[in-house]
C-alpha cells in the first residue's frame, strides 16, 4: 500500500514538472485497466472501482490540460463501465435505467447551430453527464459485492487523493497564498477552477470518513490516515468554494440521521460509534478554526454568505441569496422551460436562453434545471424515476446497515454536487451509480469436524 502511496504523491509532484507524462498515465491507466477487466472477466466487480479510481484522477487530468479532450474523464468512465458489463460475468441488466438512457435522446435532435463542430460539442457536453449516471446505474445497480471486497477496493478508489494533495501543495504552497476577496479562491485551487477541485476533495473527505467509521484504516497507520484527512479538508476550505465540504457534510449527517430513525439495530450500534462521531465532529471544527486563522478570518464570513463588499463594510447580517449567482441563472431555464414545457429547448440550447434572461451566457451550475429546460417533461420523467423512485425503493430493498449507510452517502453526495456544480465532472453521475451496489456480509465458515466413530 505505502508503494502505491508513493507512486501517486510522485505523480502529483510531475503535475507541475511533467504535466505531459501525468496526462499520458491517466491514458495508459484507462488502458490497462479495460485489459484487466478483459482478462479477469470483471472479477469482484473490477470495472466499477476502476472507474471511481478514474473519476477520482479526472480532476488531475484537467490540472495537466487535458490534451486529448476537456470531456476525457466522462469518455472513460463509460466505456470502462460498459467493457465490465460486456465482459464480465453477470448480465442483469436493470431496464429502468435503458428507459432513462431513451429520455435523453429527444433533446439530441433539439440543438441547432450553424457551425457542426459548435454543435458537437453543446450536444457532447451536455449529455456525457447524464451518459455517465446512466451506464453507472447499468453497471452497478444491485450488483452484489462481499464487504471485505468492497472496503478493500474503496481504498484503492481513495489513492488519487494522494495525488490531489501532492499536485495542490506544489502548485499553491499554503505558506505564499493571499486571500483579499470571499470569492472561490482560484489561486489556493493550483489555478483551476475551484468549485471543481473543492467538489473532488469533498468526495475524499466523505470517503475517508466513511472508510474510518466503518473501522476500516485508509492507510497502514492511523496517524496518517488523520493526517491526509485533516490535509484534504484543509485544502477544501481554504478553496473558498463551499460545495465540496457541505456536500461531503451532509452527506455524512444525513446518512447518519436516515440510519438512525430506520433501523433500530443501528440506534442499539450507536454507543460504539458515539466517539468516532465525536472526534469527526471535534476534528472538523479544529481545521475549520485553523483555516479560519489562515485565511485572517474571511472563511467565517464566507460561510456565513457575506459577500466582499459586506464584509469591508462591517456588515453585521448578509442580505441576499447565498446561491452567488445559481439563482439568476435556474430561472433562466424555468423561463426556457415556459416557453417549450413538452419538448425543452435541446441539449445545449438553455444557455441561449439563459443569455436572454440573464444578460449574457451562462453555463448551467444546477443539473435539475438544465434537465428541466433542455429536455422539458422527458426531464421531468428522467428526475421522477431515476432520482426518487429507483432510490426510494432501493434504500427499503437494502437491510444491512452498511449497505444502506454507503447508498445514502454516495446518493446524496452524487445529488447535491448536481445541484451546485451540474455535471461538469464524472463524479455526480458514478457516485450516484455506485450508490446502488448490494454490499453483503461473507457467511461465516463452519469448522470442519472430525467424523463421530459411529458414523463410521
Amino acid at each position: 500500500m505505502l508503494i502505491f502511496i508513493a507512486i501517486h504523491l510522485v505523480m502529483g509532484v510531475a503535475v507541475k514538472y511533467a504535466a505531459s507524462l501525468v496526462a499520458m498515465i491517466y491514458a495508459a491507466s484507462f488502458a490497462l485497466f479495460v485489459i484487466d477487466v478483459f482478462i479477469t472477466r470483471d472479477r469482484n466487480s473490477r470495472a466499477g472501482f476502476y472507474c471511481l479510481y478514474l473519476m477520482g484522477m479526472e480532476m488531475i487530468y484537467r490540472m495537466v490540460g487535458a490534451p486529448f479532450s476537456w470531456e476525457l474523464g466522462k469518455y472513460v468512465s463509460v466505456l470502462i463501465l460498459l467493457f465490465g458489463m460486456l465482459f464480465g460475468r453477470r448480465k442483469y441488466i436493470p431496464w429502468a435505467f435503458i428507459f432513462l438512457l431513451f429520455l435523453l435522446i429527444p433533446a439530441i435532435f433539439l440543438a441547432e447551430n450553424p457551425d457542426p463542430v459548435r454543435l458537437r460539442k453543446m450536444i457532447m457536453f451536455n449529455i456525457s453527464g447524464p451518459l455517465t449516471l446512466v451506464f453507472s446505474g447499468l453497471y452497478f445497480y444491485c450488483r452484489p459485492i462481499y464487504e471485505e471486497d468492497y472496503m478493500r477496493q474503496l481504498k484503492f478508489s481513495f489513492l488519487p487523493a494522494f495525488t490531489v494533495c501532492a499536485a495542490l501543495s506544489v502548485m499553491a504552497n499554503i505558506a505564499d497564498l493571499e486571500f483579499t476577496s470571499l470569492q472561490s479562491n482560484a489561486e489556493a485551487s493550483g489555478g483551476f477552477g475551484a468549485n471543481q477541485v473543492s467538489t473532488v476533495l469533498g468526495w475524499f473527505i466523505l470517503l475517508g470518513l466513511l472508510l474510518k467509521f466503518n473501522r476500516s484504516k485508509i492507510t497502514p497507520f492511523e496517524w496518517f490516515d488523520w493526517g491526509v484527512l485533516f490535509y484534504l479538508l484543509l485544502r477544501a476550505l481554504l478553496t473558498f468554494s463551499r460545495g465540496g465540504v457541505m456536500g461531503a457534510i451532509l452527506a455524512l449527517a444525513g446518512s447518519i440521521a436516515v440510519l438512525y430513525f430506520s433501523s433500530p439495530l443501528f440506534r442499539k450500534q450507536m454507543k460504539k460509534l458515539s466517539p468516532y462521531i465525536l472526534l469527526g465532529i471535534i476534528f472538523l471544527v479544529g481545521v475549520f478554526i485553523l483555516a479560519n486563522n489562515i485565511t485572517g478570518g474571511m472563511l467565517l464570513f464566507r460561510y456565513r454568505g457575506f459577500s466582499t463588499n459586506e464584509m469591508l463594510a462591517g456588515a453585521t447580517e448578509h442580505k441576499g441569496s447565498m446561491l452567488t449567482g445559481r439563482g439568476e441563472i435556474m430561472q433562466g431555464d424555468f423561463h426556457a422551460f415556459t416557453e417549450e414545457p413538452f419538448w425543452g429547448v435541446g441539449l445545449g440550447m438553455g444557455e441561449l436562453y439563459r443569455a436572454i434572461y440573464y444578460g449574457h451566457a451562462a453555463a448551467a451550475h444546477t443539473e435539475f434545471a438544465r434537465l428541466l429546460s433542455e429536455h422539458g417533461t422527458f426531464g421531468i420523467l428522467f428526475m421522477l424515476l431515476g432520482m426518487i423512485c429507483l432510490p426510494v425503493s432501493h434504500f427499503f430493498k437494502e437491510k444491512g446497515i452498511i449497505a444502506r449507510c454507503f447508498f445514502i452517502a454516495l446518493y446524496l453526495l452524487g445529488m447535491f454536487t448536481m445541484f451546485h456544480a451540474a455535471m461538469r465532472l464524472a463524479l455526480p453521475g458514478i457516485l450516484f451509480g455506485a450508490s446502488f451496489m448490494h454490499i453483503i456480509s461473507k457467511p461465516k465458515e463452519t469448522p470442519i469436524t472430525a467424523p463421530d466413530s459411529q458414523d463410521l
